[in-house]
């Protein structure tokens, strides 16, 4: 289930940017037909800012803004802003040196990436063919490696582990013995690991884990950390991930690249138009312009 409180927080960080854009633009009167929703000063904040605001977050959080807590929660961060931001100018703050320089790098900052925006609007959404064809070359990056799901019961001593054998044995459930004298974390669920790909274990522990049978309780197996007493609840052979399932994922992968590229050509070219002149030594100036967007999130 997606965490409300998560999104809200990445609407929220989207209205900042846009906030420092309407923070350079004049304010004027509210028109007639556009409601006052707050007014700080001799401004105001209307239904048209938070509507602008709206239409500047992530389409894919869009909906989330447009509820009654997110409307409030972003009206009062504009507020905050604005009041912020007035007794900052009244303290002479954005009068500093420093500052009107850094004032003045994320007004440029601002508008290069919304000129990006713009430019990128126009690009070619990347087909089901290029998709499938770069699934094809990349089908490793979307396979699930072998895993198991585990259990363990992690002691000091070889003997505290014999010990926990022996408990087994008799007949005494492996969830129980594990809350009452585990020295791991997973105690307090039984010593369950839930489930781990193959190459996420140390690896005496991997070893032993890929090795053993489906219900099979091994030990003790020592390792760094101690003596283990491992259960094997199942295991999962290795899987390829379906075209389908990572169908989504390579468009906006392809997408990011598109975008990357022609940001690196228009970049190239208004270099090379306004005459840039680079003056660090050549061992250490970028050999490409680095762009201001991140990667995309791996594949799930």
């Amino acid at each position: 289930m997606i965490n409300n409180r998560k999104i809200l927080k990445c609407v929220l960080c989207a209205i900042a940017l846009i906030s420092i854009a309407l923070s350079s633009i004049p304010v004027y009167a509210a028109s007639e037909d556009t409601k006052v929703l707050a007014k700080v000063g001799n401004e105001t904040v209307t239904e048209d800012d938070l509507n602008d605001l709206a239409n500047a977050v992530p389409e894919r959080y869009r909906d989330l803004y447009l509820t009654p807590e997110g409307r409030r929660k972003s009206l009062d961060y504009v507020v905050n802003i604005y009041v912020l931001a007035a007794e900052a100018q009244k303290e002479g703050v954005d009068k500093a040196p420093e500052i009107q320089k850094l004032l003045n790098f994320t007004n440029k900052d601002l508008l290069a990436r919304l000129y990006l925006d713009r430019i990128s609007k126009d690009l070619p959404v990347p087909t089901d063919q290029e998709a499938r064809q770069y699934y094809e070359k990349n089908r490793d990056q979307f396979a699930t490696p072998e895993s198991v799901h585990l259990h363990h019961i992690l002691v000091n001593t070889e003997k505290e582990a014999k010990t926990v054998l022996d408990r087994l044995k008799k007949g005494e459930k492996f969830a129980d013995i594990a809350s009452q004298v585990s020295i791991c974390p997973s105690k307090s669920k039984g010593g369950d690991l839930d489930w781990l790909p193959k190459g996420s274990l140390v690896p005496e522990i991997e070893e032993v884990a890929f090795s053993a049978k489906t219900g099979q309780i091994t030990g003790p197996v020592k390792s760094t950390f101690g003596y283990h007493v491992i259960f094997v609840e199942e295991k999962k052979p290795p899987q390829e991930g379906s075209f389908e399932q990572a169908k989504d994922y390579i468009v906006e992968q392809l997408k990011f690249q598109g975008q990357q590229e022609n940001y690196e050509k228009v970049t190239d070219s208004l270099r090379k138009k306004m005459n840039v002149q680079i003056s660090l030594p050549p061992d250490q100036a970028p050999s490409k312009p680095a762009g201001p967007a991140g990667s995309i999130p791996g594949p799930k």
